[in-house]
């Protein structure tokens, strides 16, 4: 879960204001992750651009059986609290001086993890794991997930697909341009995030009952191109046969032919630019 901010332009200053110079509002999604070739949105609910992550979170987190993997924005004790009284699983990335209480200390089984312990928050008696790890460029996360079954790979990779979120925000906003408004009312700015994702969602789904290994973006601009055609013609257009590749050929080179002034029809006296450009490298 996170969210991402949408930049509008002034003429809706007057009730999405952040600061003198900035308006916009927000989208406050759920993410599920299918595969490393399949994401879809579950949840959504979107805001002013001055509703803090934290603050819009219990309205995309329901009670079930997910684990809800979020960064630092939303690692807060309160919260935190709350789910676990609903016995919600979350994984959240908390801040280096978050406090807890060491119950018991693992010994760390990859390279880059630094600590591994059993802890609780001292505010609720229910255990919580406790992760610090190192990524490639030496900085360090620290974690927290109530799911005490998994191993640290297991929490490290679930922590890594959260990454898969940050991709889809740019996606929507590339190539479903939600910045691009088609009205300026509060109704009509809501209805239109809804429809983005209804429309990618859609586009998804067709993607993964027909074309399952074509890529989500390909899809979409073939959808463009046959939206008035029958979806027939779109799959067979998908499916046709492509000419094998030659690889990188080896450009010619051209042939230098001898540059004709007009001298016939004209006045001309030829001089390059390089001509000057020497002229002033010896002066």
């Amino acid at each position: 879960m996170d969210a991402t901010y949408i930049k509008l332009p002034d003429s809706a200053s007057n009730w999405t204001a952040v600061s003198k110079v900035s308006s916009g509002i927000k989208l406050h999604i759920r993410l599920v992750v299918v595969s490393a070739k399949s994401v879809f949105p579950e949840k959504m609910i979107p805001s002013t651009g001055n509703i803090a992550d934290v603050d819009a979170v219990n309205h995309i987190i329901d009670v079930d059986s997910a684990l809800y993997i979020m960064d630092r924005g939303y690692g807060h004790k309160t919260k935190m609290g709350g789910w676990m009284e609903q016995n919600i699983d979350f994984l959240v990335r908390v801040r280096h001086d978050c406090k807890t209480e060491t119950l018991r200390a693992y010994t760390p089984d990859l390279p880059n993890v630094v600590k591994d312990e059993l802890v609780s928050m001292r505010t609720h008696e229910k255990k919580l794991r406790y992760i610090e790890f190192v990524d490639e460029k030496g900085n360090h996360y620290h974690l927290i997930t109530t799911r005490l079954d998994l191993s640290e790979k297991e929490i490290l990779d679930a922590y890594k697909n959260r990454w898969y979120i940050e991709l889809f925000f740019k996606w929507i906003k590339q190539h479903l341009k939600v910045n691009h408004l088609f009205s300026e009312s509060p109704a009509g700015i809501w209805n239109q995030m809804f429809l983005t994702l209804i429309a990618f969602a859609l586009s998804e789904i067709l993607r993964l009952i027909h074309l399952p290994n074509t890529t989500a973006w390909n899809f979409l601009k073939a959808m463009r191109a046959y939206i008035y055609q029958p979806f027939s013609e779109l799959i067979a257009y998908m499916n046709r046969p492509l000419k094998k590749s030659k690889g990188r050929q080896k450009v010619p080179i051209p042939e230098m032919k001898e540059l004709r002034f007009g001298e016939d029809y004209a006045i001309v006296r030829p001089i390059s630019k390089q001509h000057y450009i020497n002229k002033q490298r010896k002066s």
